[in-house]
């Protein structure tokens, strides 16, 4: 099978190669993918800049179906559509697999960095991790379930929205703007911020029914949220861009006792102004991944309509032009970017 490999450590390494196809043990599926999509982790891996375990297929945000079933799986099967979470190997006794967080098991390896990913023809993953995509889900809007799971969890779990909420999204990327859209499913008053380069994401965010964008390049978003809330500041900020002026200006539009979540992934140190937290009382809340719930959720209101994927994908390769695919990510070219690995 045709597959896109990070074959060693280091800057580059990747390859489309030709692998046999894997094999299935009595508690897992082999899924045919049908769509993967290109996330910054993907491109940090090819670049040698975050940890992965070569040789190692890429891709964890995929869908597909069902084409084997080991001898012990009962709850899908062959035919069945499905997209799948990433903790592919966990302990399964531990506190935290226990009590249903998964990946934050020590022993976690996860689809696409540490265990063969979804970037080929087919990939196999445990029964447990395994969800249904609805029919009126097509397989490219399924392929961002696994981000979506991701926005679900930082927006239902890490805070309490109600519908008078200020809210501000820093970063106009995937996460940032399916966040938007859930904070806007709670009746928030919603705000997204970018940059110059992010022009045509913001008028994405507008037609998604975000209230306002803000270029901050061009246009000051303190001023808008202290019009909006009488001086006050925001009532919650998601950072989602990982950036350190991300995380200070977050910080600097909060009310006192707001919330600030961080979702995007941060440099290992920064210097943030510490004295905010407790001069304004200002909760950080770290939060990563997704449960099991989160996938349902996202799931449900994907199905609904109140969550809408199809309007994040702005590029589509079949495998043979992953450089091209790549590349349009790595520049930022696009918003979501979908391989087709059996196309």
């Amino acid at each position: 099978m045709k597959a896109i490999v990070k074959l060693k450590d280091g800057e580059g390494n990747v390859e489309l190669i030709n692998k046999p196809e894997p094999s299935v043990k009595k508690n897992e599926v082999k899924i045919k993918v049908e769509a993967v999509g290109i996330c910054g982790t993907d491109v940090k891996i090819k670049h040698g800049t975050t940890w992965s375990n070569p040789p190692v297929v890429l891709g964890h945000e995929l869908s597909g179906v069902v084409s084997e079933v080991g001898e012990d799986v009962k709850s899908v099967k062959v035919g069945d559509r499905v997209v799948t979470e990433t903790g592919n190997v966990v302990c399964g006794h531990c506190y935290y697999c226990r009590t249903g967080n998964f990946l934050m098991c020590k022993d976690r390896l996860s689809i696409g960095y540490g265990v063969d990913g979804g970037m080929a023809q087919y990939c196999v993953v445990r029964e447990d991790i395994i969800h249904i995509l609805p029919d009126e889900i097509d397989f490219d809007a399924g392929s961002l379930c696994e981000p979506a799971a991701v926005s679900v969890h930082a927006v239902y779990d890490a805070v309490s929205l109600i519908p008078t909420d200020t809210v501000v999204v820093i970063g106009a990327g995937a996460i940032g703007l399916l966040v938007a859209q859930l904070a806007k499913n709670f009746g928030a008053t919603v705000i997204v911020t970018g940059l110059s380069q992010d022009e045509e994401r913001l008028v994405i965010a507008k037609d998604l029914g975000v209230d306002y964008v803000v270029n901050t390049q061009k246009d000051s978003v303190e001023e808008l949220v202290n019009n909006l809330t009488d001086g006050r500041g925001a009532d919650v900020v998601y950072e989602c861009s990982g950036s350190a002026p991300g995380v200070h200006t977050g910080m600097s539009l909060l009310k006192k006792m707001g919330a600030l979540v961080q979702i995007g992934l941060t440099k290992p140190t920064m210097e943030i102004e510490y004295s905010m937290l407790t001069a304004k009382q200002i909760k950080l809340v770290g939060t990563f991944g997704h449960k099991w719930q989160s996938w349902d959720t996202a799931l449900k209101l994907m199905n609904q309509g109140k969550i809408n994927a199809d309007a994040l994908i702005s590029h589509r390769f079949a495998i043979d032009d992953w450089e091209e695919a790549f590349g349009v990510a790595e520049r930022g070219e696009g918003l979501k970017v979908v391989i087709f690995p059996n196309k």
